[in-house]
């Protein structure tokens, strides 16, 4: 377990915390394996009945993956080979054999909102900013399974305008 990713059991209810508000919760590899691994390491005993996901410091559920991840790639290869590692842990995420809740509070965007569209319920705040802005920040694409779970949530068409654009959706239209 990472000190980025906080968590404590209370009444069967596993609460996750994105720990780097100093970030706005930018992901780290180490917060996306140590998120699945909760997922496949539950204990099967009934004291796990639920996960709520939520982020440190009020601004952020979290903000994407931290682009500093990204520093020492040096091949295609390493991009392809972090997409598969992503893919996997949102994949243990969404199978996670306990619901679970991504409770948002501000920006979830990129890394942050694959991770929300691959828990079974999202609560937001009034404040959310939900989106891909990666038309603007990093230039490439969503995975093929992130495109499907969005697809399957907010429908195709608003996907690709969502991702075309880099148009991050609010409160009110999140919940209209």
């Amino acid at each position: 377990m990472t000190e980025d990713l906080t968590q404590h059991l209370s009444d069967g209810v596993l609460w996750v915390a994105f720990n780097r508000p100093e970030t706005r919760n930018a992901l780290t590899f180490a917060m996306y394996d140590a998120l699945a691994n909760l997922c496949t390491s539950l204990p099967t005993n009934g004291s796990v009945r639920a996960i709520v996901i939520s982020g440190k410091g009020g601004k952020a559920f979290a903000a994407g993956t931290d682009m500093s991840q990204f520093r020492d790639f040096k091949t295609a290869q390493d991009a392809l080979d972090y997409e598969a590692r992503i893919a996997q842990a949102l994949d243990d995420l969404e199978r996670c054999p306990v619901p679970t809740i991504a409770a948002i509070n501000g920006a979830c965007t990129g890394g942050g909102a694959a991770i929300a569209a691959a828990c079974d319920l999202r609560i937001t705040s009034a404040s959310l900013k939900f989106g891909f802005p990666i038309a603007r920040t990093l230039g490439n694409c969503l995975a093929s399974d992130n495109l499907a779970r969005l697809s399957d949530l907010m429908g195709a068409g608003r996907v690709r305008e969502i991702i075309f654009t880099a148009r991050l959706i609010l409160a009110e239209e999140a919940r209209a």
